[in-house]
């Protein structure tokens, strides 16, 4: 049998279930041999047959009588999800936001927009169907995932979804053959270097998105990017570009502090006011692309604007944590060059008096950016608490080694403790400073040789507030 036949089974529903993981595989599936950085999918195929696997999908020749050999097997799974979903992503509106940094203020800024429309959400931290609240362990889910959810927003009344595109979910077909209505183009800076290799690459998966869009769809990208032009190339459809300095959407007179925006939006020979109650610079650039999104989609521009008054942020995203103290702390998900770079540039200006940042670097991810990590907090920090992230499989000592080459002007404190190293940093905080931790926002664990433990720097860091506050009365 070819695929294309077992594509037709499928569609007429002549399989139970369309699986990748042999633990899932019921009487009547088809089974899917992916092969993995850890794990290959074929070493299974044998057992899956045994559970009552109709067929299974594969690469190589097994030998097997049920198998049907395809030359891409994770594209082979992409279009046999969509064929037994029945192709939700045709049925509402998809949009995906792509880029290093940004992504997830953006798509919750979408979200809060079109919610009252019926909107889901795919995110780095939740997936929302509906009313109900998923937890997400990665940027983009895998493909069954992201069609399962589909079709149980559209069942909830949904008529947009609203998504994270990571480069690893273009390289890996999470996203192959899902129909997008949009598209965003935030940023990008070094990262994932240690999957994609060169910054070329990086940027052709990005791009790589772009390409995916249909005729009909709009394209929105960050002028204000060295690569804003590159990713726009690709759209076949309409296209829109933002910026602070050039594009279609500008934002003008910009006044923004710890915990409020506000800029003139310019569209055309159009000018209205926008209001957020979230502080951070970087999210002037964020709103700026969604509200281009709005636009170049038909979203009555008014009525978004309106919508983002209300948008209360994102947790992890220049999160203010705030017992009463007298001095301010911000927890931040920056974990990039960039990402850092805009966090503390934004806290820069906002701090009346030191700069107190506390942060650290992930294990068995791209080694080069850590020295680059450390020079932009030797930038812009006054006290530099290097301490560790999720070192994951490394020692967390060596990651921090190969930081400290970057901070070449400003004393640090070493303290590989990421509990310890935040309360240190919140001890010596006086009026009128500005504690940033920074890496890990929203995440609620740290993982240490495998294992995840809990871990939430909101809750050290109010913790530790609440101490400091209890000892003043």
């Amino acid at each position: 049998m070819d695929f294309n036949e077992l594509l037709e089974i499928v569609k007429n529903k002549g399989a139970t279930a369309v699986v990748s993981n042999s633990n899932n595989v019921v009487p009547g599936s088809v089974f899917v041999c992916l092969k993995g950085y850890k794990t290959d999918g074929h070493d299974y195929a044998g057992q899956a047959i045994q559970q009552g696997a109709r067929f299974v999908v594969v690469e190589r020749d097994l030998g097997m009588e049920q198998q049907v050999l395809v030359t891409n097997s994770r594209q082979a799974l992409a279009y046999l999800s969509h064929a037994f979903y029945n192709n939700p992503s045709h049925k509402l509106k998809l949009i995906g936001v792509t880029g290093t940094n940004g992504k997830t203020s953006s798509v919750f800024m979408l979200h809060h927009i079109l919610k009252e429309m019926g909107a889901g959400l795919f995110s780095t931290i939740i997936t929302i169907v509906g009313s109900e609240e998923l937890p997400q362990d990665r940027t983009t889910p895998e493909v069954l995932d992201i069609d399962h959810s589909l079709q149980r927003m559209l069942a909830c009344g949904a008529e947009y979804a609203v998504m994270e595109v990571s480069s690893h979910s273009v390289v890996l077909d999470r996203i192959t053959g899902l129909q997008f209505a949009g598209g965003i183009f935030t940023n990008l800076t070094q990262d994932h270097l240690d999957f994609h290799k060169t910054m070329d690459e990086y940027a052709k998966a990005k791009q790589g998105f772009f390409a995916m869009l249909s005729a009909d769809s709009v394209a929105v990208s960050n002028l204000d990017d060295a690569h804003g032009q590159y990713i726009l190339q690709a759209a076949k459809g309409k296209r829109l570009g933002f910026g602070l300095n050039a594009g279609d959407v500008i934002a003008k007179d910009i006044r923004a502090t710890a915990t409020s925006i506000e800029y003139t939006l310019v569209i055309g020979k159009s000018e209205k006011r926008v209001a957020l109650s979230v502080g951070g610079e970087f999210n002037v650039q964020n709103s700026l692309g969604v509200l281009a999104l709005c636009a170049g989609m038909g979203i009555d521009l008014d009525y978004a604007i309106n919508r983002l008054a209300s948008f209360s942020g994102v947790p992890g995203r220049f999160q203010k944590v705030d017992v009463g103290q007298d001095f301010v702390v911000i927890v931040d998900y920056a974990h990039t060059p960039d990402g850092l770079e805009n966090l503390l540039s934004s806290a820069r200006k906002q701090c009346q008096g030191q700069l107190i940042v506390v942060f650290g670097c992930g294990g068995d991810r791209d080694r080069t950016k850590r020295p680059l990590m450390g020079g932009e907090v030797d930038k812009w920090a006054d006290v530099i608490i290097v301490t560790s992230d999720n070192p994951r499989t490394e020692d967390p000592l060596v990651i921090i080694n190969d930081i400290i080459p970057g901070i070449k002007n400003k004393p640090y404190l070493v303290e590989p403790d990421r509990k310890k190293a935040i309360l240190k940093a919140i001890s010596q905080a006086n009026p009128q400073d500005m504690v940033v931790i920074a890496g890990k926002g929203h995440e609620d664990y740290q993982e240490i040789l495998g294992v995840k433990h809990h871990f939430n720097d909101s809750e050290v860091a109010r913790e530790g507030l609440l101490q400091i506050v209890k000892d003043k009365r």
